[in-house]
């Protein structure tokens, strides 16, 4: 989800892609439907914003409900008060005794306050559509003849924008706010029938009237969206918009600068950048604020992770524990997420289904997968580099010839196969056969050698059997990777 992050939304490159996308359509001469989640269009001006970006990219449209300035209210004008002239006669004002007589003081009556008017309920389907091809018409140039579409000038708006009876095509994207609509199914009936409407009229693609209609999936009626796909509507759901590279682009721009650049604290850094972006995926006002207030200690993950989700508005909807398409959630929220996908609770990242932080911390072993996760992208890589470079140490502190080692301790062969090279054996030897020649005394290795070697091999079993490192075995695998 899009998020109050510690980055600008438009430098991050998976939501310059899915605009992208949803350009790529208009710019054919498709009509989108852009579906927000609710927890986007009512989070104060992220959805204005992220329509403001696909506006920058128009050349020209034509915007409903518009951007109307508010005139600032005016003072209301207040009289100065009347003062008695001196000597005057009375003013009508009780006089204040300097005694108390005892008597309650007296109530002075009030006006009563007018009565706020009802809101207005809203129209009809129909009529709302009306309304809206209305205020559509009054934005078009207006008709060479007036009486050629005749006397309705709204129930023929759509044959306007067509160039029906030889008038000009408006090829200016008419981009619907729905959510600020009456009644927002009103643009979804507009798409449909401005695209029936162009194909009446024999357009090619690229001379069609189109329409961009900006929603909310709760504010349209069931099943609607799957049947504006089928009517050749493209359908854009805010589904997976992120990735793993905006996530940690804000993860980076959050954390503080470090004190030194040593390769040991950079390699540290890398490893609390890569746990915050797995542990908070797409939620990045999640990860923002978590970048700034962990230290990067296993043990404190959870608790600084509770106070950020404590300071932030959670979603108030609870995803439910077991998700159909989990694997592999497409390309929209499954029916039965769209109730925690409008409220923020779930998201498609990466490829992968993917729950708010908060439901995590519920979970014990949620949290604690997220940073095995990350470990293994971080270390993974350093523990082979480090494996093949100890190699070398085991060719100079055999005590048995090289191909009995290999032969001994080298991978295992399918019965009839031909031995591996001695060279190319003992390239591949793992850390644990490694770890088994020095018990088995084929191995001479120094102290410092074999505080090594029990290190690396003592990381990689972890992280093999999916056990994340907790803070001392993480600082000692990160002293002997950076010796």
């Amino acid at each position: 989800m899009i998020g109050a992050a510690a980055v600008d939304g438009a430098s991050l490159p998976g939501i310059r892609v899915w605009l992208g996308r949803l350009m790529a359509d208009l710019n054919s001469g498709r009509s989108c439907l852009w579906l927000l989640p609710r927890s986007v269009l009512d989070g104060g001006d992220r959805a204005e914003w992220l329509l403001g970006e696909v506006l920058h990219e128009l050349s020209d449209f034509v915007l409903l409900p518009s951007y109307e300035p508010v005139a600032p209210a005016a003072a209301p004008s207040v009289p100065p008060p009347r003062l008695p002239a001196a000597g005057g006669p009375w003013s009508g004002l009780a006089p204040v005794p300097d005694f108390d007589d005892g008597l309650p003081d007296l109530i002075a009556p009030r006006a009563p306050r007018p009565a706020e008017p009802e809101p207005e309920p809203p129209p009809a389907p129909a009529e709302a559509l009306a309304r809206l091809l209305e205020r559509l018409a009054k934005e078009l140039p207006p008709a060479d003849d007036a009486d050629r579409f005749g006397p309705d000038p709204t129930g023929n708006v759509l044959a306007r924008l067509t160039g029906g009876d030889a008038g000009a095509v408006e090829t200016r994207p008419v981009v619907v706010r729905a959510w600020c609509e009456p009644v927002p199914s009103a643009a979804a009936h507009l798409l449909r029938r401005l695209v029936a409407t162009a194909k009446e009229a024999g357009l090619p693609p690229s001379r069609r009237p189109r329409a961009l209609v900006v929603a909310s999936a709760d504010d349209l009626p069931s099943g609607l969206p799957d049947q504006l796909a089928r009517e050749d509507i493209a359908v854009h759901w805010w589904w997976g918009a992120t990735g793993r590279l905006d996530t940690a682009t804000v993860v980076a721009l959050a954390r503080p600068l470090l004190a030194s650049v040593t390769e040991r604290r950079q390699l540290r850094e890398a490893v609390t950048q890569a746990t915050i972006t797995e542990v908070c995926g797409p939620f990045l006002d999640v990860a923002a604020a978590l970048a700034g207030r962990w230290n990067g200690s296993p043990e404190a993950l959870t608790s600084a992770l509770r106070g950020v989700i404590a300071d932030l508005p959670g979603p108030a909807v609870v995803p439910p524990q077991r998700a159909e398409n989990a694997r592999h959630p497409g390309h929209r929220p499954d029916e039965r997420l769209l109730a925690a996908w409008n409220a923020g609770a779930v998201d498609s990242w990466d490829g992968r289904f993917r729950r708010h932080p908060s439901y995590d911390l519920t979970h014990d072993q949620a949290v604690s997968a997220h940073v095995w996760l990350a470990q293994n992208h971080v270390l993974l890589p350093l523990l082979d580099d480090a494996r093949e470079q100890f190699t070398a140490t085991v060719r100079l502190r055999t005590r048995v010839p090289p191909a009995r080692l290999a032969q001994d301790y080298g991978p295992r062969r399918e019965p009839g196969t031909a031995p591996e090279p001695t060279d190319s054996a003992l390239s591949m030897l793992e850390l644990g056969a490694m770890w088994s020649a020095h018990c088995d005394g084929a191995l001479a290795l120094t102290p410092a050698e074999r505080r090594r070697l029990r290190t690396l091999r003592e990381a990689r079993n972890l992280l093999a059997h999916r056990t994340p490192l907790d803070g001392p075995r993480l600082q000692r695998l990160l002293e002997e990777l950076c010796r």
